[in-house]
C-alpha cells in the first residue's frame, strides 16, 4: 500500500498549504492510499494539521498523524503522550479517523545526538521513553500507536526489537529494501513526488 507524509513544510510561497482536497484526490488517483500528517512538535499544533486531516479524509485517504518528540526522559515522554491524546480529543479524532496510525517521531536531531555522544542518553533510556509514550496512548484507548525513526537509531541504538516486540515500527531507510524485521511502514525516500509536490514516500508493509 502506497502513501506519503506531510507537514507545514509543504507550503507555497504565500505559506498556504499545497495539499488541499483537489491535490489529495489527485494523490489518491495516483495510487496512494494513505497519508501521515504532522500533528505537532514542542506542544504546538502544526499550522496545517486540521486542514490536512479533514481534506485527506474527504478525499478518501486513510489518515495517520505523527508527533515530533523532544523527550530525553520518561517524564517528558508522558507529557508528550498526554498532549497528543488531549489534542486529538480536542479535534474529535477517534481511532476510526486514524486508520494509518498515531506515530511517535523519535528521530535523529542535534540535541538527541549530543546527549547520546555525552553518555547522558542511553539505549535503555530511549527505549523507555518510546515505551512510555506508546503505553500512555494505548491506556487511553488509542489502538494503532507506533514509533517512527531512522533504521540506524531504532535498530542499533534502542532495544525496541527485543524489549518491545508489540510496538509497530515505521522506519526510514532510503534503500532498495527495508531491513528492519516486521516493520509496518517503510519510508523509502525523502525525494518522492506526489501530485506534483516533493514529499517523503512510504509503503505500508503490514496490518497495523
Amino acid at each position: 500500500m502506497k502513501g506519503f507524509d506531510i507537514s507545514a513544510w509543504q507550503a507555497d510561497y504565500n505559506r498556504a498549504p499545497l495539499f488541499d482536497y483537489d491535490r489529495f484526490y489527485k494523490a489518491k488517483n495516483e495510487g496512494n492510499e494513505f497519508v501521515i500528517v504532522k500533528l505537532g512538535e514542542a506542544y504546538q499544533v502544526d499550522e496545517f494539521f486540521q486542514q490536512h486531516v479533514m481534506e485527506a479524509l474527504r478525499a478518501g485517504l486513510q489518515v495517520g498523524v505523527y508527533y515530533f518528540s523532544h523527550a530525553y526522559d520518561e517524564a517528558t515522554a508522558v507529557q508528550e503522550a498526554e498532549w497528543v491524546n488531549d489534542t486529538l480529543n480536542a479535534y474529535g479524532l477517534t481511532n476510526w479517523h486514524l486508520q494509518a496510525g498515531i506515530w511517535y517521531d523519535y528521530e535523529e536531531h542535534r540535541q538527541l545526538r549530543e546527549l547520546i555522544n555525552q553518555g547522558a542518553l542511553t539505549s535503555q533510556m530511549m527505549t523507555n521513553c518510546i515505551s512510555r509514550f506508546i503505553n500512555i496512548l494505548w491506556s487511553a484507548g488509542r489502538e494503532k500507536v507506533g514509533v517512527y525513526g531512522g533504521y540506524s537509531l531504532l535498530w542499533d541504538e534502542t532495544y525496541l526489537y527485543s524489549q518491545c516486540p508489540a510496538v509497530p515500527i515505521w522506519v526510514a531507510q532510503y534503500n532498495s529494501s527495508c531491513d528492519y524485521p516486521d516493520a509496518k511502514i517503510w519510508q523509502y525516500t525523502d525525494k518522492g513526488n506526489v501530485a506534483g509536490v516533493n514529499v517523503d514516500c512510504n509503503y505500508m508493509l503490514g496490518v497495523l
